[in-house]
């Protein structure tokens, strides 16, 4: 990443700037709130859907990022980082977006995990200034599931001249962020994976060990959402933490969290419902994962942990 963001200005982001539209302090939009500012001048929506399915229909004005935009970035053999500054700023300009937009992403919200994909693209806007975002809560089919405007109309925004000049350092952990949490008692490192995965029970082809850093806890991402008829939303806050936390056997919510999971995109969602949902106020992503910890020569744990 040093490379990468070798032209970028490393700041401290304030979260106080005030826009024509700001999205709601939580960053999580319910679909009334989306509703209601539909038709801002200042509000671009994304869908992180696959473009064949966007172009079946999608919310009113909506413009198509897939998920897989955000995942561009690569440092040697390791693939599926964050997009560059020039990635994300080029595709950022074709849809129109500038300093004073208000962005939602949205997913499909048919299942426990697709919010990670509107997650991502809100992680890699936020990482690099922008943070006028949000998360619509329940996706797309939440959105069906109340008959909200939807279009089959692709836009065409006028570009804009959007310049990426910072990077917020304070989201993002480095593989020596992580060797240094292991060894640190006020430091946590958190799995958003499945329980196999962390076990080293899988047999994942691009991971060239198998089984989770030393020290982490298990926080699956997929538990933090809830099937509701045809789509899935986010719990309440209450129940959210009280998962996290999970009775002292999940992680302290008032130390710090490095999360990861393979190649980012879990860490990404647990990421959003760990800063937003809970209000954790050091969540940080290791983009790297373990694709990248189990290329290095530093221990991996298997099995059950022993506390």
């Amino acid at each position: 990443m040093k490379n990468i963001l070798k032209k970028i200005t490393i700041v401290t982001l304030a979260s106080t700037a005030l826009f024509a539209l700001d999205v709601p302090k939580d960053h999580i939009a319910t679909t009334q709130w989306l509703s209601d500012n539909l038709k801002s001048k200042d509000l671009v929506i994304i869908d992180t859907r696959e473009p064949k399915v966007y172009e079946k229909g999608h919310i009113n004005g909506a413009v198509n990022i897939p998920k897989k935009k955000y995942f561009q970035g690569k440092l040697g053999s390791i693939e599926k980082l964050p997009s560059t500054p020039e990635q994300l700023q080029e595709m950022f300009q074709k849809v129109g977006i500038t300093d004073e937009s208000a962005i939602v992403f949205y997913s499909g919200g048919k299942n426990s995990v697709d919010f990670a994909d509107a997650a991502s693209g809100l992680w890699n806007s936020w990482i690099y200034g922008l943070q006028n975002v949000a998360l619509l809560d329940g996706g797309y089919a939440k959105w069906t599931h109340e008959k909200g405007a939807t279009s089959t109309k692709v836009p065409t925004p006028k570009t804009s001249e959007l310049e990426l000049e910072t990077y917020d350092r304070k989201e993002v952990a480095s593989i020596n962020d992580i060797f240094e949490a292991i060894y640190d008692e006020d430091k946590q490192i958190a799995d958003a994976r499945v329980g196999k995965f962390y076990r080293g029970e899988d047999d994942r082809k691009d991971l060239a060990r198998h089984g989770r850093i030393p020290t982490a806890k298990l926080t699956p991402m997929i538990r933090y959402v809830k099937k509701h008829g045809d789509y899935f939303g986010f719990l309440d806050k209450k129940e959210a933490k009280a998962i996290l936390y999970n009775n002292g056997y999940g992680v302290e919510l008032d130390k710090p969290i490095n999360f990861y999971c393979n190649s980012g995109h879990k860490t990404r969602g647990i990421w959003f419902v760990a800063k937003f949902l809970v209000g954790v106020k050091e969540a940080r992503v290791y983009d790297g994962g373990m694709i990248e910890y189990s290329r290095s020569n530093w221990p991996i744990a298997t099995g059950e942990p022993m506390d």
